[in-house]
């Protein structure tokens, strides 16, 4: 889900998690705004994933930037936190592409800017806690 804002740029966001206690993925959510509106969805007990596109600039030209977040509540328990991370290579196969791939465990740091922090190539760690 994407949308066009006044400077020609394209925003939204795609909420997926886990249906269940299964390891069948579905969509949850997805939204035209910014990354915040995902917040209040995120839970604090489960594996999510986000793909935010966010506006970006290239050598001075309008862009966006698709990054692909792998939210891991802080009360997931380890064994489950350890069995769902393996999980990423077939999320990020199935919503690509993307600039970057970030994990995030802090709902109250999750928003654009950190985000557009933590998906630079040079940011070093690509974790939002």
């Amino acid at each position: 889900s994407t949308q066009s804002t006044g400077d020609g740029n394209r925003q939204g966001w795609v909420l997926a998690g886990y249906e269940d206690k299964s390891n069948h993925i579905v969509l949850q959510a997805s939204g035209f705004g910014k990354p915040e509106e995902v917040q209040p969805q995120l839970r604090q007990d489960e594996f999510q994933y986000i793909m935010v596109r966010i506006p970006d600039h290239k050598d001075e030209h309008p862009t966006v930037r698709d990054v692909l977040i792998s939210w891991q509540g802080p009360k997931v328990k380890i064994v489950e936190r350890g069995r769902r991370s393996t999980h990423i290579g077939v999320v990020e196969e199935v919503m690509k592409p993307s600039h970057a791939t970030l994990t995030a465990s802090n709902s109250s740091r999750f928003n654009e800017a950190s985000i557009r922090d933590k998906s630079t190539p040079g940011s070093g760690s690509h974790v939002i806690d």
